[in-house]
């Protein structure tokens, strides 16, 4: 019987497994933490967004975004949504094409990828971290410590560096780099941006509906709209989320990132200008304080008055010059803030970076160095937006490099 090792128990090495289980090899799991999955849990504010009806290859960044074609088709949504099925898991479709658990909750998927490994008699060994792969003659040695254990073929699925306390580590990376392989610069991604807090420190804790812009220089680079949070360090949210990534990367390089928020993007600016002046005709009377009241969060209206004029709030509306209703339409439509940083790994749900997959065959994620040996998921140089993509790339890549380390 074929003996397969999987180095990492999150959502590929589980993949992995139960593919090469059900192939019929007698698969080990040997998890670093005390138990497998537990980053899992912490997914989608633990409710797990395990996929996205839209996982098209421009959601995908890395060295080859195009290395990732024959894994997501030969286990593409579709297949998905059947191996969670056959396991017992219904799905929901929520907004934007994100796909859920109907429970709602993470355990829920966690649950059924455990009750198959306990189906399957797949072997796990938890608090246990692999230091060492050894290519033998017959197949490979795994060294921890003083213990070896030996296998037909070994899948690394050893995740990234993304959220330590979650278990995000290096080792796969280190694990790699001893066999060869080249490991690009990791950096995080989908994660909270810190900024210069001038303008927006009293705005902690509000939320708005807006578009983001990412600048560098004169260039703009992407633009998302969604749900904007404002924190004591910066900037989060689905919308900074969805952009960290570009972010990182041009930090990373050395360029300027620059975001640019559009407060209120039903209107264009003209129209704005004029519903600003409206205002200050329909109510002379009112302060400065209370110009954006029912238009905009209190705090906010404030924040953007005290940008653009050096008039006392406690002043009248009727004191606005048409010079200060042109700078409020300026600031409200391009509030710019300088990125500083990301909020750090400890933060970041996601590695961006890894080994590089020009050394692995993408139809069986075999390693081009090293034969029998499996890498997927987040250990390689693949990273994908928010909203279920890389949950999509950890079972699609699982699955094949389970499929081949048990048909080898």
């Amino acid at each position: 019987m074929k003996q397969v090792a999987v180095i990492g128990g999150g959502a590929s090495g589980l993949s992995a497994a139960v593919t090469a289980g059900k192939m019929g090899a007698a698969v080990t799991i040997y998890e670093r933490g005390p138990r497998v999955g537990k980053k899992l849990l912490a997914t989608g504010n633990g409710r797990c967004n395990l996929s996205n009806r839209f996982c098209t290859i421009d959601r995908y960044h890395g060295g080859d975004p195009a290395f990732i074609r024959p894994a997501m088709e030969q286990f593409d949504l579709q297949s998905t949504v059947k191996f969670f099925g056959d396991l017992g898991l219904m799905l929901t479709n929520l907004d934007e094409g994100k796909l859920y658990p109907r429970p709602l909750q993470a355990s829920a998927v966690l649950d059924v990828l455990r009750m198959e490994v306990q189906r399957l008699q797949v072997d796990t060994q938890c608090s246990l971290e692999i230091e060492e792969i050894c290519p033998t003659e017959e197949g490979f040695l795994l060294r921890s410590g003083a213990n070896s254990f030996s296998a037909d073929t070994v899948v690394l699925a050893a995740g990234g560096e993304a959220s330590p306390q979650l278990g995000g580590t290096d080792s796969g990376y280190r694990l790699l780099k001893k066999l060869g392989h080249t490991i690009t610069p990791r950096i995080p991604s989908i994660v909270q941006l810190k900024t210069d807090m001038a303008t927006i420190k009293p705005l902690s804790g509000l939320k708005i509906d807006g578009r983001v812009r990412l600048f560098t220089g004169k260039r703009e680079v992407t633009s998302q709209f969604g749900e904007i949070l404002f924190t004591d360090y910066g900037v989060s949210g689905p919308p900074i989320m969805q952009l960290s990534g570009t972010v990182s990367r041009l930090l990373y390089e050395g360029k300027e990132a620059v975001l640019s928020l559009d407060i209120t993007p039903e209107l264009d600016q003209k129209s704005l200008y004029f519903t600003l002046k409206s205002r200050m005709y329909s109510h002379p009377e009112r302060t400065l304080e209370e110009f954006f009241v029912g238009m905009l969060p209190k705090r906010l209206g404030q924040c953007a008055m005290k940008a653009v004029s050096l008039i006392p709030l406690s002043r009248k509306v009727s004191e606005l010059a048409d010079r200060d209703l042109w700078a409020l339409v300026s600031k409200l439509k391009d509030w710019r803030l300088t990125v500083k940083d990301t909020n750090g790994f400890r933060n970041a749900q996601v590695t961006a970076g890894g080994a590089s997959v020009a050394e692995f065959e993408p139809q069986t994620m075999e390693s081009k160095l090293v034969p029998g040996l499996y890498a997927c998921g987040e250990v390689l140089d693949v990273d994908g937006d928010c909203g279920g993509f890389n949950l999509q790339w950890a079972w699609s890549s699982g699955r094949l490099a389970g499929l081949s380390a048990a048909s080898k």
